[in-house]
């Protein structure tokens, strides 16, 4: 194939940008990024990055002082000022990137929206690109349910969300996963009467049931009104909001807010590829199907990231697109191992977990011994005036093999890498009990728990 790419990367969010880091580390000399827009992916631009600064600003002007007596902290949020700062982050964040990728290590920018021709040709608005291997890596979009009257009105998705300049009166959010409790907590410390609507029967349903009434406390504590187990019937224009009608636990009720949000999850971004010209075969919702090396079903062609389904976090798309470009360009058959990835709620109290819940566990037919830790009695916790929340360790027994751990409270997602540690090196609660964790610190909350399974 002479004037063939060495390798060609639809995408440029976290796998894409692993993808190409990787394959110019290994010595390729063309390699080529395709992209539509924006550049850099949902995580610098209306994902991750943007989200967590929101937070960060509404978690200093909600909480000022923690509850300590002799500090006196008074707080004025500007909307459009901290949506210019966030602004100016991703800005510095796509420079930043583009001088890696394209100046320094030298990877081409084609921008366009690109479709199979052939497992070896793409098309990129009327250019044909010829390469010996592709990756995959285009991301995944808002994903909205289809509701009567939603056509109708005016919604938003996470990527309007991060744009409004003015603060709503109120908010309708719908999810109670992540995404939406992290928004509910944004709009609540702005100043917006919030309510959420969640499917299942608890919010972030995925993660231990004690975990999930914790964080449901401490978010209806701050006026956050959560309803659980409700089922949308319809959406309407009402006035200069808009009414929302759900099944609440059987019973019908109606909403109303200035606004209204869907965070309901992602598709992967697969519609515009024509990947039957290439032979790549997709699962549910457009997921590319792949095997443990990331190869997809067509021989030349790999894929990583959010374009695969679930989980979509950006550490996975990270570690995936590395993986799926090595594999590509050098045939070593490098797997993908998910039993050891975290997640993390960045609300406040933030949420963390790895490895597998105890319900989890039991289901896969394992014996096991849990153990929990309130942070009511952690000494950090009681001096910065932030004591909800938990540690919870799943072990395997007999032999206290840890299997997973689980953590709501302050800082969680900092501390969750010991946690990573102890189920992808097979370590058990005695490994955790001989460490020596700095004193006082919540990361201390993870020894105690392994402790009491000594009683």
């Amino acid at each position: 194939m002479p004037g063939a790419y060495d390798l060609i990367i639809l995408g440029t969010g976290a796998a894409g940008t692993s993808a190409a880091t990787r394959a110019r580390r290994l010595g390729a000399e063309r390699v080529a990024m395709v992209e539509r827009g924006p550049l850099w992916g949902t995580c610098v631009n209306t994902g991750c990055i943007p989200s967590k600064l929101l937070l960060a600003v509404g978690e200093l002007a909600w909480y000022r002082n923690y509850g300590h007596g002799g500090l006196e902290v008074t707080a004025r949020l500007d909307q459009r000022r901290v949506i210019a700062e966030k602004r100016d982050l991703i800005l510095r964040l796509r420079d930043r990137k583009a001088r890696r990728l394209f100046g320094e290590l030298g990877v081409e920018l084609v921008e366009g929206t690109a479709r199979f021709v052939s497992p070896r040709e793409i098309e990129v608005d009327g250019r044909r690109m010829e390469a010996r291997r592709f990756v995959i890596a285009t991301g995944s979009s808002p994903s909205v349910p289809g509701v009567e009257g939603l056509a109708g009105v005016p919604y938003l998705t996470n990527v309007g969300a991060l744009e409004l300049e003015e603060v709503p009166e109120s908010i309708i959010i719908v999810g109670g996963r992540a995404l939406g409790l992290e928004f509910a907590q944004i709009f609540a410390h702005f100043g917006s009467r919030v309510t959420l609507l969640q499917r299942s029967p608890r919010i972030i349903p995925e993660e231990e049931p004690e975990i999930s009434s914790v964080l449901g406390d401490a978010l209806m504590a701050e006026g956050i009104e959560i309803r659980t187990g409700a089922g949308l019937l319809r959406v309407r224009k009402e006035g200069d909001g808009i009414g929302v009608a759900a099944r609440v636990k059987g019973v019908a009720e109606n909403f109303t807010g200035s606004r209204l949000l869907f965070a309901t999850g992602r598709s992967p971004n697969t519609r515009e590829l024509e990947l039957g010209a290439c032979g790549v075969k997709t699962g549910p919702g457009g997921a590319v199907l792949v095997d443990e090396t990331l190869h997809t079903s067509s021989p030349g062609i790999w894929a990583a990231g959010d374009v695969l389904g679930e989980p979509m976090l950006e550490p996975w798309a990270g570690v995936g697109g590395a993986i799926a470009a090595e594999n590509a360009l050098t045939g070593r058959g490098r797997r993908i191992d998910r039993s050891s990835l975290p997640h993390a709620v960045f609300t406040t109290p933030q949420v963390a977990s790895v490895g597998l819940t105890e319900a989890q566990a039991r289901a896969g037919g394992a014996a096991v011994k849990c153990r929990s830790v309130s942070l009511e009695g952690i000494s950090r916790a009681m001096m910065t005036g932030d004591t909800r929340g938990l540690v919870k360790i799943v072990a395997e027994e007999p032999g206290g093999r840890v299997l997973g751990v689980h953590i709501c409270g302050p800082l969680a997602a900092e501390i969750i890498g010991a946690g990573v540690l102890a189920v992808k090196h097979g370590l058990t609660v005695e490994n955790l009990v001989d460490t020596f964790p700095v004193f006082p610190t919540i990361a201390g909350a993870i020894q105690d728990c392994a402790r009491a399974f000594r009683s």
